[in-house]
């Protein structure tokens, strides 16, 4: 009978490919920290420091997950900076270049502006996160899941709360464009998604301190240098830079929005845009500008009158909506359809 040593031999093939299997992985696992080693100084010659303490490996046989505390990101050159309690990475032992996260207790991040640098703390109760990298080992897409937020920053000692953030960053691959193309490459794009926001004390005004939920979606045209913001905002604009917002939506006490539309920046460095918009609650918006001496009194009720005019009437007797109104800035204002409703400022750092 020929099925004993078929059955014999398959036996001890697989026998073979599971013993070279653990093999491979528990050296790998030992040369795990050794190329988190690696990693790290193929960071710090881009002028990134990334710390940690010891690794811990774990997950055999399908996963290495690979437990660091105390770690953090100093990336000085692009102004921010990270440092958190714990992280646990999870990837397949095949594959190098996509990683998931555990990033659970205290995180604290810092950002400079130009001028100052920004310190926000955090707690985050429930926190993910999935990286994926190019073949120079770059970052080349990121995607966070955080429940439970609080954090607090520059603004005082009152926490901001979020039960969820959602929020995705993602660099476009490098264009050999020529000089003289008539159109910049996309250079990156994002979205946030954030539910359930609890402002500080004192910050929502007239609107309130809840925040059903904001969230948008934009990509950005032209390449935005790094170093100084206000000199690497100066080249975005000056090489014909656009911000193109896909989408924007939020739910603000009685304000709703719903808009898309292109920004800039005019020769001044002051946003300039084309957007349309569903409005609902503009009511209270012209309030808000009232109490904070952005529009006069007058302005105010001819805006008021000219949106009632423009706004579609509910059958069920619920508020007006401004429905596809257009939203323009230029020249230092801002119009919704017809209707001044306010100014904007140059945008400098310092």
């Amino acid at each position: 009978m020929r099925i004993m040593p078929l059955a014999a031999s398959t036996a001890g093939g697989v026998a073979i490919a599971v013993i070279a299997y653990t093999a491979y992985w528990f050296v790998a696992a030992d040369e795990i920290e050794d190329r988190i080693a690696g990693w790290a100084a193929e960071q710090q010659a881009r002028g990134i420091i990334v710390q940690s303490g010891a690794p811990q490996v774990s997950g055999y046989p399908l996963h290495f997950e690979v437990s660091l505390e105390r770690p953090s990101v100093d990336n000085s050159v692009d102004g921010w900076a990270w440092r958190g309690e714990a992280l646990t990475a999870r990837f397949r032992p095949w594959r190098f270049d996509k990683f998931d996260f555990k990033i659970n207790g205290e995180n604290n991040v810092r950002y400079f502006d130009g001028a100052t640098w920004h310190d926000f703390e955090g707690h985050i109760e429930d926190g993910s996160a999935r990286l994926q990298l190019d073949d120079e080992h770059r970052i080349e897409k990121l995607l966070l899941d955080f429940k439970r937020v609080n954090f607090t920053g520059p603004w005082g000692k009152d926490p901001a709360r979020v039960m969820r953030m959602r929020a995705r960053a993602e660099r476009a691959p490098d264009s050999d464009q020529s000089e003289t193309a008539s159109t910049a490459a996309e250079f990156a794009s994002a979205a946030l998604d954030l539910e359930g926001v609890i402002l500080p004390p004192g910050y929502g005004e007239e609107l309130g301190e809840n925040i059903e939920y904001l969230n948008f979606d934009i990509s950005l045209f032209g390449t935005l240098p790094a170093g100084d913001a206000d000199a690497a905002l100066r080249a975005w604009r000056d090489q014909g830079g656009t911000l193109e917002l896909n989408s924007f939506r939020v739910r603000w006490g009685p304000l709703g929005i719903e808009s898309t539309g292109t920004i800039a920046l005019d020769g001044e460095m002051r946003p300039i845009g084309a957007l349309t918009a569903d409005i609902i609650g503009y009511g209270d918006i012209i309030d808000a500008l009232i109490m904070s001496n952005m529009i006069p009194l007058g302005d105010a009720f001819l805006a008021k009158v000219a949106f009632n005019m423009l706004a579609d009437k509910p059958e069920d007797g619920g508020p007006p909506v401004l429905r596809s109104v257009p939203i323009t800035a230029q020249n230092g204002g801002v119009f919704v359809g017809p209707v001044s409703v306010g100014s904007v400022s140059p945008i400098r750092f310092h």
